[in-house]
């Protein structure tokens, strides 16, 4: 029975490590405006690069806002804090709706009004 669970634990600690994710430390990230709900962000380290769309709840992310993503666990998800901060002070906390991978480059993605 021990030899079950303990294989059966580190099959799932495998698995999750594997899984793709966005990281939401303080420091893990570089994330844009790309309209006025959504995010786009990458993980600055490791080896997943890839961009990734966060859906929020914010009324309006101004293009040129500074945005500060809040995870409560290793990766960003429903429900996770999001904070939005303009050049000249405005400021909005919002919540995420949805985290997906998404196919643009990073670099060449538009923001979109």
């Amino acid at each position: 029975m021990k030899l079950v669970l303990s294989t059966l634990v580190l099959t799932t600690t495998a698995a999750l490590a594997q899984v793709p994710c966005l990281r939401g430390g303080s420091d893990e990230y570089n994330a844009r405006p790309i309209s006025l709900h959504d995010v786009l962000a990458k993980n600055a380290f490791g080896a997943d690069h890839r961009a990734w769309r966060v859906a929020t709840t914010c009324i309006h992310v101004d293009r040129t806002a500074s945005i500060g993503l809040h995870a409560m666990t290793r990766c960003l998800a429903q429900g996770d804090a999001v904070s939005t901060t303009t050049i000249d002070g405005h400021r909005e906390v919002c919540r995420v709706i949805s985290v997906v991978p998404v196919g643009d480059d990073y670099a060449a993605a538009k923001y979109k009004d």
